[in-house]
Order: C-alpha cells, then sequence, then structure tokens
C-alpha cells in the first residue's frame, strides 16, 4: 500500500478541527468519488449525527485504514 493515498474525510460542522477519515485509502481520487455517497450512507448507519457532516476527499499520508474498514474488519 502506499503511503500517500485518497480518503472520504468527515468534518464536524461546529467544529472544523475535528476531521475523520471515514473510508479508504483509495488509489486515486476518481476511486474515492465512485465510493463517497455509500461511505456517508455507512457512516449515518453507525451515527446517525453523521448526516451533519461535511465530506470531502484528501490526497493524506497515511497507513490505517478508515473508520468504516475499521470497523468491517472488527465484526
Amino acid at each position: 500500500m502506499n503511503s500517500k493515498n485518497f480518503y472520504i474525510i468527515a468534518t464536524a460542522p461546529n467544529e472544523p478541527a475535528l476531521q475523520v477519515r471515514i473510508s479508504g485509502p483509495y488509489l486515486t481520487e476518481e476511486a474515492a468519488q465512485a465510493d463517497l455517497s455509500a461511505a456517508i450512507d455507512e457512516a449515518i448507519e453507525i451515527d446517525p449525527s453523521a448526516k451533519n457532516y461535511e465530506y470531502s476527499i484528501s490526497h493524506v499520508e497515511s497507513r490505517k485504514p478508515g473508520v468504516i474498514q475499521h470497523m468491517a474488519a472488527q465484526s
């Protein structure tokens, strides 16, 4: 896995410094964009307040999975 990947990021509307990688890593921005709607739906299933968050795609350096992938691996 590359250390620089694309992730879907959720940002709290009342606290912009609070950002969580909810999904990823993706090798391309297009792959992240294609999964954006499904990732948001899954986040809302986990936490209904997630519907109030702002979502974006970010190119960050990390090898850690997003929250959704982490939770799926635990079940």
